[in-house]
């Protein structure tokens, strides 16, 4: 009796990890699937700006998308927890320097605050300067820690 007992709690534990396992790798096809859609967006929103610079359309746009932005770049920050390396264009980087991704994540912040600023202004230049920075925070990033496009 005691041997059947002791065989069904092994094999329960041994069940239990094979479906912990699994949980852990759909967790980590999530939060990649996660990142994917938030950079998706992301592009959008920065589509629509470059609209509006385009078509010297309404600035309130470029402050509200840019909002979004700041938005996204928030939750992007948090999706990346240890394990979650496979299937992405992350670089291990990432990981190993937590602190710089967190910082260029900042910076790429403050840089929606400036573009928040200038649409708020109205100013067509001062929107399109903005612009040009807040792009070149993004790819600050894109540089030491996303995968080069083939």
């Amino acid at each position: 009796m005691r041997k059947k007992a002791l065989a069904a709690i092994l094999g329960a534990m041994a069940v239990g990890a094979m479906v912990g396992s699994a949980t852990v790798a759909v967790a980590q096809a999530d939060v990649v699937k996660e990142r994917q859609e938030n950079r998706k967006q992301t592009a959008a929103a920065m589509r629509a700006i470059k609209a509006v610079i385009d078509s010297k359309g309404d600035a309130k746009i470029v402050v509200e998308q840019a909002a979004k932005l700041k938005q996204l770049e928030a939750a992007f920050v948090k999706m990346f927890p240890p394990g979650s390396d496979k299937d992405s264009k992350a670089l291990p980087a990432v990981w190993t320097d937590m602190a710089g991704f967190q910082a260029d994540s900042k910076a790429a912040d403050a840089a929606y605050d400036k573009l928040a600023v200038a649409g708020g202004s109205g100013n067509l230049a001062a929107i399109t300067a903005a612009f040009a920075d807040t792009g070149k925070a993004c790819g600050a990033c894109h540089q030491k820690f996303r995968a080069k496009a083939n």
